[in-house]
């Protein structure tokens, strides 16, 4: 693996480390709370919320495992 490489993955776990203060938050938009402007948007945000939960689960599932 190159430096920039290794430099991109560590600012890429910076950023996802950085959405631990946020999980409530995400938790609830996951679930459907919230209040976007029109149905599309909350599909939208639903699903990213999801999707960012779901890797934040792996990654502190990956982090006991190591």
């Amino acid at each position: 693996m190159g430096p920039d490489r290794g430099q991109e993955i560590a600012e890429r776990d910076q950023l996802w480390a950085s959405l631990r203060a946020l999980r409530p938050e995400i938790d609830r938009l996951a679930a459907g709370d919230g209040t976007p402007a029109d149905d599309r948007q909350r599909q939208l945000v639903r699903l990213i919320a999801r999707v960012v939960a779901a890797e934040m689960d792996f990654r502190a599932r990956d982090s006991v495992a190591d």
